[in-house]
């Protein structure tokens, strides 16, 4: 082959054919190398936990003047006054969850497959009868392995999903290879494309499984997995031919050192080949020269493509129907790759990782000396090699490949065949995932058991049997066997599941150890030590805490958890009420170094944190509102929503908030935060309408007498002090309504106010305004004798006679007798009139 783009010149359908297939092999191999490298966090996500805290804040002050009875009525004193609250602090732990497997990778498997089966049919449908014979029986061998019968088609539990496969797909075939030779391989792609397709939308409509998708994938992975291993070991070969090339090519210029430096280049990847067989069979721990075997593939699989033509040039037509063999073969098997590490089947990944480097150091060793004794004169003559490689003069391919063949069974047999027992645990593994995902637990428990048997360290079973455990509340199960997956594959993620598991039984010390060896193994995992640094909160090693979360702060994936605690711990150390599990000597000073106020995520429990620490320490911060609060369906608060929504509301007094705040509260769904909703609502209200926050208050103190309410209780007492020491409203600036409305609002006591808001609508007789606004002072202000004077006289003016007779008694329990007198002389008046114009009527 000339050309590296070799199908330029081909017919346009069928470079489009090629093209999108080949398209689709990318794809694969990408995603392949993705899942590969995210492993695990493929189906195990970090989650939060959130525990919630108080501290105590200073919220305001006020300087109250006391007069000093033993010296003089005209001396004083002033006092401090403070009103204090409390902000709510969020400390958070990292919690590794395991997911269903998602439907797209559930479709990307079956149409990868599917799409390798269209090319494989109709690639075998142009091989000569005895190769046809053969290998239509390898691939009906395959289907039977699939247990179609699982799929209940048509409510039946024979194989009629396998009768109908077999006489569908093998007549069509077989047509096509006894009478219809002529026929473009084009076409056979097409027309299988469509039987294909037509059988998968019937199976997935008639079987009466559900996940029909699922329960297909799960059990034809074994026997798709066969053919994997095939293509790894045909591809085996690939990267030393691709060595060949390059030091024989005349482009590189080796010439005559072709043979020294293919020999050294062979030698060097071979040698990686063994370290990374020591890798894998465990015995070393040395991690010298290691190249993931997954990376190995891929490199040879896409090698293999370009090499085709030159190892099947002399029996097999590349064109017409070598490309389309291999291009099948390669999707089956990258599906099987891709599926297989998304879902970290552990068990299944190993296999696949023996049969690269067993086929690769072995055959590979097998190559290199088959290339050696065939073509070592032509190296020393520096001729391009690779244009003969596959054109032996004295040791021929197929001994190559029986005695490489027989050094991966020596090396299988080394390992005492323990990669079949891996496999059959994969398959098992594979079948857990599926029935956890149809909700059946008991049968997907049985199935990680068994794989448990065949390989009884595997992470992947023990992993998915403890969060079974979790789903189910079993958490001295989900411990033990998160323990167990933690011994031949330990991941962060275990660690993190055992150390809860060990919490949640109080087994304090014991998470900590945990987390400690978690955190020997994974120096780098930022969720162990953030978690380090939670349990170490609990207790007088607060130094070691801080370092903890400092730590994660540099490593964890999500940074905006360390620096939540990090608030979090400054939030306790600077705290009126700090206990002892902190640091002595910390300041204000010391905190405003670190700059966290300055930093903003777009997390609940950081922004919520962060408007805790700002109230605490004085010092202003962002505090633009969130609006995505992610709240459920009924309306419940997480302890997230609930300290963020307090925090935000006692930090800004946001006034929009407080008819979301109300709903919030008449859920019925948030009663462990029904006290607090309530004072956040009154705190959003005391910038808006001061009555209304004051009747929220009162409300919640008559409605319950016990320490619960205490803050509500001190909190109201304050700001009526703070609206008895307020300053006259500036009476000349009032020209509308809306400014009188506002004003009353916000000084709801000031008796000039409410005078001059008396007479002013009063003469736009809206008389019941005012009067509304009189009795709502008076609620809170019973002992006013000037706005009792001022409700007389409105109650008259409205013609309540009664209401202003009850209102004058009232007068005179809270007055001087000369000042009752003095007014009664108004009052009597007032009444005089009322009684003349009642005469007049009548």
């Amino acid at each position: 082959m000339t050309s590296l783009f070799f199908w330029k010149n081909w017919h346009p359908t069928q470079r489009f054919l090629y093209l999108t297939f080949f398209g689709l092999l990318v794809f694969g191999l990408t995603s392949l190398l993705f899942f590969h490298y995210r492993g695990l966090e493929n189906t195990v996500s970090w989650q939060v936990l959130s525990e919630l805290d108080d501290v105590t804040v200073q919220l305001d002050s006020l300087t109250v003047k006391q007069n000093i009875a033993s010296v003089s009525p005209q001396d004083s004193a002033q006092s401090q006054i403070a009103l204090l609250g409390k902000a709510y602090l969020l400390k958070e732990q990292f919690v590794p969850v395991q997911s269903d497997l998602p439907a797209w990778l559930i479709w990307g498997y079956v149409g990868l497959l599917l799409a390798g089966v269209v090319l494989l049919l109709s690639a075998l449908s142009a091989l000569p009868r005895r190769w046809y014979i053969g290998s239509m029986m390898v691939f009906i061998s395959l289907i039977a392995l699939s247990h179609l019968e699982v799929l209940q088609l048509f409510g039946s539990e024979k194989s009629l999903g396998f009768g109908i496969i077999a006489v569908v797909l093998g007549g069509v075939s077989y047509y096509f290879q006894a009478f219809r030779e002529d026929m473009p391989m084009t076409q056979r792609i097409f027309i299988f494309s469509g039987i294909v397709l037509l059988l998968a939308i019937g199976f997935h409509y008639f079987a009466q499984v559900p996940q029909a998708a699922f329960t297909f994938t799960a059990y034809s992975l074994l026997p798709m997995s066969i053919v994997a291993c095939l293509l790894i070991g045909w591809v085996s070969i690939e990267i030393i031919s691709g060595f060949v090339y390059v030091t024989t090519n005349s482009r590189t210029g080796f010439g005559k050192n072709s043979l020294v430096n293919f020999l050294f280049l062979t030698g060097l990847f071979l040698c990686t080949l063994l370290l990374l067989y020591l890798k894998i069979t465990r015995r070393t721990d040395d991690s010298l020269g290691y190249f993931s075997p997954t990376l190995l593939c891929i490199v040879s699989i896409v090698l293999g493509l370009w090499n085709l033509h030159k190892r099947t040039d002399s029996f097999l037509p590349f064109r017409e129907i070598g490309v389309w063999l291999y291009l099948g073969v390669s999707l089956i098997s990258t599906a099987v790759l891709g599926f297989v590490a998304f879902t970290h089947n552990n068990p299944l990944i190993e296999v696949f990782e023996d049969a690269i480097v067993y086929t690769q150091l072995a055959i590979g060793l097998v190559f290199t000396a088959y290339i050696g004794l065939n073509f070592w004169p032509l190296f020393k003559q520096g001729k391009a090699v690779y244009k003969v490689i596959y054109k032996p003069i004295r040791f021929l391919q197929s001994q190559a490949w029986m005695i490489g063949g027989m050094g991966v069974v020596a090396l299988l047999s080394f390992n005492r065949f323990y990669s079949f027992d891996q496999a059959q645990a994969g398959y098992y593994n594979t079948l857990g995932d599926l029935y956890t995902a149809t909700g059946e637990y008991v049968i997907a428990e049985q199935y990680y058991q068994l794989a448990l048997e065949q390989d009884f360290q595997n992470h992947k079973s023990g992993f998915a049997l403890a969060s079974l455990a979790l789903r189910q509340g079993d958490r001295i199960s989900a411990g033990a066997y998160f323990q167990q997956a933690l011994h031949k594959d330990p991941t962060p993620e275990a660690y993190a599941g055992l150390s809860q598991a060990l919490l949640n039984e109080n087994l304090f010390f014991d998470a900590v150890f945990n987390l400690r060896k978690g955190i020997a193994k994974f120096p780098d995992s930022g969720e162990l030590q953030n978690n380090l640094g939670y349990l170490y909160t609990r207790t007088t090693i607060a130094d070691s805490a801080y370092y903890y979360y400092e730590l994660a702060r540099q490593n964890a994936h999500n940074t905006s958890v360390a620096e939540t605690n990090l608030l979090a711990f400054w939030g306790k150390a600077l705290s009126l009420d700090s206990s002892r599990s902190v640091p002595k000597g910390l300041s204000i000073q010391d905190f405003k170094e670190t700059k966290l106020l300055q930093n903003q995520y777009p997390s609940l429990s950081h922004t919520a944190n962060r408007l805790a620490v700002a109230q605490l320490v004085g010092q202003k911060t962002n505090a633009n509102p969130i609006d995505n609060l992610h709240l459920s369906t009924d309306s419940a608060l997480s302890v997230n929503n609930f300290a963020y929504l307090y925090n935000f509301v006692q930090y800004t007094g946001d006034t929009n908030l407080t008819s979301f705040l109300q709903k919030l509260e008449n859920t019925g769904n948030n009663g462990n935060f029904y006290n607090e909703l309530q004072l956040a609502r009154a705190y959003s209200q005391y910038k808006h309408d001061k009555i209304v926050a004051f009747d929220i208050l009162a409300a919640q103190t008559v409605a319950d007498t016990s320490k619960k309410v205490a803050l509500a209780r001190q909190t109201l007492q304050f700001w009526l002090i703070k609206e008895n020491l307020q300053k006259p409203v500036l009476l000349t600036s009032l020209k509308t309504e809306n400014e009188y409305l506002d004003a009353i609002r916000q000084a709801p006591f000031d008796t000039q106010l409410l005078k001059q808001t008396q007479e002013y609508f009063n003469k736009l007789n809206k008389p019941q305004i005012p009067y509304q606004a009189l009795l709502n002072a008076l609620r809170f202000h019973r002992d006013s004798p000037a706005i009792q004077k001022l409700y007389v006289l409105q109650a008259l003016h409205l013609r309540l006679t009664d209401f202003a007779e009850d209102a004058m008694r009232d007068l005179f329990a809270i007055t001087t007798p000369a000042d009752y007198q003095e007014f009664q002389k108004t009052y009597h008046a007032q009444r005089a009139l009322i009684e003349k114009e009642r005469e007049s009527f009548r």
